[in-house]
Protein backbone atom coordinates (compact mmCIF):
# COMPACT_ATOMS: atom_id res chain seq x y z
CA UNK A 1 0.00 0.00 0.00
CA UNK A 2 2.88 2.77 0.59
CA UNK A 3 4.20 2.19 -2.70
CA UNK A 4 0.76 2.69 -4.38
CA UNK A 5 0.18 6.10 -1.90
CA UNK A 6 4.29 7.09 -2.71
CA UNK A 7 3.00 7.57 -6.67
CA UNK A 8 0.53 9.59 -8.14
CA UNK A 9 0.35 7.70 -10.98
CA UNK A 10 -0.22 4.64 -9.35
CA UNK A 11 -2.89 6.04 -6.96
CA UNK A 12 -4.43 7.48 -10.31
CA UNK A 13 -4.61 3.94 -12.29
CA UNK A 14 -5.83 2.31 -8.83
CA UNK A 15 -8.86 4.88 -8.66
CA UNK A 16 -9.80 4.68 -12.48
CA UNK A 17 -9.49 0.82 -11.96
CA UNK A 18 -12.01 1.17 -8.99
CA UNK A 19 -13.64 3.20 -11.37
CA UNK A 20 -13.82 0.81 -14.24
CA UNK A 21 -14.96 -2.03 -11.05
CA UNK A 22 -17.98 0.19 -10.26
CA UNK A 23 -18.68 0.73 -13.99
CA UNK A 24 -18.83 -2.83 -14.93
CA UNK A 25 -20.64 -4.05 -11.58
CA UNK A 26 -23.85 -1.20 -12.42
CA UNK A 27 -23.62 -2.71 -15.84
CA UNK A 28 -24.10 -5.85 -15.23
CA UNK A 29 -27.13 -5.49 -12.29
CA UNK A 30 -28.67 -3.32 -15.21
CA UNK A 31 -29.38 -2.68 -18.72
CA UNK A 32 -28.15 0.10 -20.36
CA UNK A 33 -27.91 1.14 -24.09
CA UNK A 34 -24.95 1.53 -26.10
CA UNK A 35 -26.29 5.95 -26.64
CA UNK A 36 -26.23 5.83 -23.38
CA UNK A 37 -23.41 4.02 -22.07
CA UNK A 38 -20.94 6.15 -24.58
CA UNK A 39 -22.87 9.67 -23.29
CA UNK A 40 -22.32 8.74 -19.41
CA UNK A 41 -18.49 7.72 -20.34
CA UNK A 42 -18.11 10.61 -22.38
CA UNK A 43 -19.48 12.57 -19.41
CA UNK A 44 -17.22 10.98 -17.03
CA UNK A 45 -14.35 11.70 -19.27
CA UNK A 46 -14.89 15.42 -19.49
CA UNK A 47 -16.25 15.83 -15.48
CA UNK A 48 -13.02 14.26 -14.91
CA UNK A 49 -10.83 16.39 -17.20
CA UNK A 50 -12.24 19.45 -16.20
CA UNK A 51 -11.89 18.78 -12.43
CA UNK A 52 -8.15 19.07 -13.14
CA UNK A 53 -7.84 21.82 -15.18
CA UNK A 54 -10.35 23.99 -13.26
CA UNK A 55 -7.87 22.40 -10.03
CA UNK A 56 -4.75 23.65 -12.15
CA UNK A 57 -6.80 27.20 -13.06
CA UNK A 58 -7.35 27.68 -8.43
CA UNK A 59 -3.42 26.18 -7.96
CA UNK A 60 -2.24 28.34 -10.20
CA UNK A 61 -4.22 31.48 -9.34
CA UNK A 62 -3.52 30.73 -5.56
CA UNK A 63 -0.57 29.18 -4.74
CA UNK A 64 1.72 28.80 -8.14
CA UNK A 65 1.92 32.65 -8.76
CA UNK A 66 1.83 33.83 -4.99
CA UNK A 67 5.02 31.82 -4.77
CA UNK A 68 6.58 32.73 -7.93
CA UNK A 69 6.32 36.47 -6.79
CA UNK A 70 7.38 35.50 -3.21
CA UNK A 71 10.14 33.66 -4.04
CA UNK A 72 13.96 34.93 -4.29
CA UNK A 73 15.80 34.12 -7.73
CA UNK A 74 17.23 30.68 -6.71
CA UNK A 75 13.99 29.42 -5.64
CA UNK A 76 11.96 30.62 -8.76
CA UNK A 77 14.37 29.48 -10.71
CA UNK A 78 13.82 25.58 -8.87
CA UNK A 79 9.98 26.13 -9.54
CA UNK A 80 10.69 27.28 -13.05
CA UNK A 81 12.38 24.21 -13.58
CA UNK A 82 10.31 21.24 -11.28
CA UNK A 83 7.02 22.56 -11.01
CA UNK A 84 6.02 25.24 -13.87
CA UNK A 85 6.11 22.77 -16.53
CA UNK A 86 4.54 19.99 -15.36
CA UNK A 87 1.73 22.24 -14.15
CA UNK A 88 1.27 23.74 -17.52
CA UNK A 89 1.94 19.96 -19.51
CA UNK A 90 -1.31 19.00 -17.18
CA UNK A 91 -3.10 22.46 -18.05
CA UNK A 92 -2.78 22.08 -21.55
CA UNK A 93 -3.93 18.63 -21.98
CA UNK A 94 -6.67 18.73 -19.32
CA UNK A 95 -8.10 21.92 -20.84
CA UNK A 96 -7.81 20.00 -24.37
CA UNK A 97 -9.11 16.86 -23.07
CA UNK A 98 -11.95 18.56 -21.86
CA UNK A 99 -13.11 20.52 -24.66
CA UNK A 100 -12.63 17.35 -27.02
CA UNK A 101 -14.78 14.93 -24.78
CA UNK A 102 -17.00 18.26 -23.89
CA UNK A 103 -17.78 18.61 -28.01
CA UNK A 104 -18.61 14.77 -28.48
CA UNK A 105 -20.63 15.01 -25.37
CA UNK A 106 -22.81 17.47 -27.08
CA UNK A 107 -23.38 15.31 -30.16
CA UNK A 108 -24.17 12.05 -28.05
CA UNK A 109 -26.57 14.37 -25.62
CA UNK A 110 -28.73 15.91 -28.47
CA UNK A 111 -27.60 19.16 -28.65
CA UNK A 112 -25.60 18.97 -31.46
CA UNK A 113 -26.14 17.45 -34.89
CA UNK A 114 -28.61 15.12 -32.82
CA UNK A 115 -29.83 13.63 -36.29
CA UNK A 116 -26.71 11.62 -36.34
CA UNK A 117 -27.79 10.02 -32.77
CA UNK A 118 -30.92 9.86 -32.67
CA UNK A 119 -32.22 10.64 -36.73
CA UNK A 120 -34.38 13.38 -35.26
CA UNK A 121 -34.29 16.84 -33.45
CA UNK A 122 -34.40 16.43 -29.48
CA UNK A 123 -36.79 18.49 -27.53
CA UNK A 124 -33.86 21.04 -24.93
CA UNK A 125 -35.74 23.50 -23.04
CA UNK A 126 -34.41 27.15 -23.35
CA UNK A 127 -33.25 27.72 -20.19
CA UNK A 128 -30.95 24.72 -20.37
CA UNK A 129 -29.97 25.37 -23.93
CA UNK A 130 -28.64 28.94 -22.76
CA UNK A 131 -26.77 28.02 -19.76
CA UNK A 132 -25.35 25.11 -21.99
CA UNK A 133 -23.98 27.44 -24.91
CA UNK A 134 -23.25 30.34 -22.92
CA UNK A 135 -21.21 27.87 -20.63
CA UNK A 136 -19.65 26.14 -23.87
CA UNK A 137 -18.59 29.89 -25.38
CA UNK A 138 -17.04 30.36 -22.05
CA UNK A 139 -14.94 27.02 -22.53
CA UNK A 140 -14.06 27.73 -25.59
CA UNK A 141 -12.58 31.08 -24.62
CA UNK A 142 -10.67 29.41 -21.58
CA UNK A 143 -9.05 27.03 -23.73
CA UNK A 144 -8.09 29.66 -26.72
CA UNK A 145 -6.22 31.68 -23.25
CA UNK A 146 -4.57 28.40 -22.36
CA UNK A 147 -3.52 27.61 -26.45
CA UNK A 148 -3.16 31.05 -27.53
CA UNK A 149 -1.84 33.25 -24.76
CA UNK A 150 -0.88 31.49 -21.62
CA UNK A 151 1.42 28.50 -22.93
CA UNK A 152 3.35 30.69 -25.98
CA UNK A 153 3.73 33.31 -22.97
CA UNK A 154 5.07 30.98 -20.99
CA UNK A 155 7.54 29.30 -23.33
CA UNK A 156 9.15 32.72 -23.27
CA UNK A 157 9.08 32.27 -18.98
CA UNK A 158 10.25 29.50 -19.24
CA UNK A 159 13.51 29.77 -21.64
CA UNK A 160 11.77 27.41 -24.24
CA UNK A 161 11.68 30.33 -26.78
CA UNK A 162 14.14 32.92 -27.11
CA UNK A 163 13.39 36.60 -24.81
CA UNK A 164 15.46 39.14 -23.01
CA UNK A 165 14.69 40.39 -19.47
CA UNK A 166 12.25 42.85 -20.94
CA UNK A 167 10.77 39.78 -23.28
CA UNK A 168 10.37 37.21 -20.41
CA UNK A 169 8.69 40.31 -17.77
CA UNK A 170 6.18 41.15 -20.84
CA UNK A 171 5.38 37.25 -21.41
CA UNK A 172 5.06 36.95 -17.12
CA UNK A 173 2.55 39.90 -17.06
CA UNK A 174 0.47 37.92 -20.25
CA UNK A 175 0.76 34.86 -18.09
CA UNK A 176 -0.95 36.05 -15.02
CA UNK A 177 -3.36 38.43 -16.96
CA UNK A 178 -4.82 35.24 -19.09
CA UNK A 179 -4.69 32.71 -15.55
CA UNK A 180 -7.02 35.52 -14.16
CA UNK A 181 -9.14 35.30 -16.88
CA UNK A 182 -9.43 31.82 -16.37
CA UNK A 183 -9.84 31.90 -13.23
CA UNK A 184 -13.13 34.89 -13.69
CA UNK A 185 -14.52 32.92 -16.54
CA UNK A 186 -14.00 29.20 -15.01
CA UNK A 187 -17.03 29.74 -12.16
CA UNK A 188 -19.89 31.26 -14.72
CA UNK A 189 -18.85 28.27 -16.78
CA UNK A 190 -19.09 25.63 -14.01
CA UNK A 191 -22.49 26.95 -13.29
CA UNK A 192 -24.05 26.76 -16.48
CA UNK A 193 -23.15 23.20 -17.33
CA UNK A 194 -23.96 22.01 -13.94
CA UNK A 195 -26.95 24.01 -14.45
CA UNK A 196 -27.53 22.81 -17.99
CA UNK A 197 -27.28 19.06 -16.41
CA UNK A 198 -28.97 19.31 -13.19
CA UNK A 199 -31.00 22.18 -12.53
CA UNK A 200 -33.71 22.23 -16.29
Amino acid sequence: MPGIIDNPRACLSTGLALAALLLIGSLLASETDRVGLIAFLLRFTHVLAAMVWIGLIVFVNFVQLVALKEADEAARAVLDSAIVPRVAWWFRHASTLTVLSGLVLLVFSGYLLPSLIYGSSVFIPAAKAVALWTAVLGALAMWMFVHMYIWPNMQVVLGLRRGDGEAKAKARARVILFARLNLIIAMPVALGMIAAAHLY
